[in-house]
């Protein structure tokens, strides 16, 4: 996705900012709705639906549908890049309620860039379904567990979709546009938590290997670990970690975990490119130490047939 920023935004023929009620300036946008008081969503004279950012844009654009290319209001517009499918007509429309409705549920704003970069998705994801192909999302068991309001959006995005007349996209789907709302609303590349959802999934998958314990979608000990690997792949992320004065201890009652727990801090600082707080190691390896105690899912949980 490009972004194109104020001062390109400007090169245009200098407009006369939003236009009155019924007039259109000579080169601008159409506005197609608004999402928030600083951001809408518009088409250029291209017809390409774009999102426009700027302090009061929004506001402003409740009294009129047209923006000047050249108007001062205008930090940023944020255009998809050419995409190989194209997107239905009311799909833009549709991924803009969600920013709005995601903003209303969430109580904070969500990075308007979302729009365009997630019609794209949507609008191949939607190609794929006609095609007969499959859609599949291996990391949806820990985006329930680490993203769980963005998900339940994405889910109602999913029927939004189907309401607006497009095929009917599997569950797996809700959990790519979790991913994407995740990124709007922490303002970093959707690359970012996917890279670290994949991250934990395939330690999550190790630890089910080395343990040969269930770990079952759903079940409490899956949730835990899960959430201890997440903010562990954070901490990294971030540069930080959390003291630990219990290390000394876990070092000589689980030797066994903390040795696991140090295997998985090489992998992450293989990935990450940066090194494992040691003291968060301790922490994980207090959980692998229960799991290897318990060598078998809790009493009551229910066998989920996925192993």
């Amino acid at each position: 996705m490009s972004r194109d920023h104020q001062s390109e935004a400007r090169r245009a023929r200098p407009g006369r900012g939003i236009a009155g009620p019924g007039e259109e300036g000579p080169a601008g946008y159409r506005v197609m709705q608004v999402l928030n008081n600083n951001a809408v969503l518009a088409r250029d004279g291209n017809g390409r639906a774009v999102v426009l950012r700027g302090r009061g844009l929004g506001y402003r654009s409740r009294q009129s549908r047209w923006v000047a290319a050249g108007d001062p209001a205008i930090e940023a517009v944020y255009v998809a890049e050419p995409a190989a499918v194209p997107a239905p007509d009311w799909l833009p429309g549709v991924v803009a309620r969600l920013v709005q409705r995601a903003e209303a549920a969430l109580g904070e704003p969500v990075d308007p860039h979302i729009v365009p970069a997630l019609v794209d998705h949507l609008a191949f994801a939607l190609h794929r379904v006609r095609q007969g192909l499959p859609l599949e999302n291996p990391f949806l068991d820990e985006i329930e567990v680490l993203f769980p309001e963005e998900l339940l959006l994405a889910r109602q995005l999913l029927a939004d979709v189907a309401a607006a007349g497009g095929p009917a996209l599997p569950p797996a789907e809700a959990g790519f546009v979790a991913l994407h709302l995740r990124a709007a609303r922490a303002g970093v590349p959707v690359k970012q938590p996917a890279r670290d959802t994949a991250l934990v999934h395939e330690l999550v998958e190790w630890v089910r290997r080395r343990l040969e314990v269930p770990l079952r979608p759903g079940n409490l000990d899956h949730a835990r670990l899960v959430a201890h690997l997440r903010y562990l792949v954070d901490a990294v992320a971030r540069g930080g970690g959390t003291p630990n004065p219990l290390l000394p201890r876990i070092r000589e009652e689980f030797p066994q975990a903390m040795a696991l727990a140090e295997e998985m801090g090489a992998e992450i600082a293989r990935r990450l490119g940066k090194p494992v707080p040691e003291d968060d190691l301790g922490y994980v390896a207090l959980h692998l130490a229960k799991l290897m105690l318990e060598g078998r899912p809790p009493e009551g949980t229910a066998p989920s047939g996925r192993e």
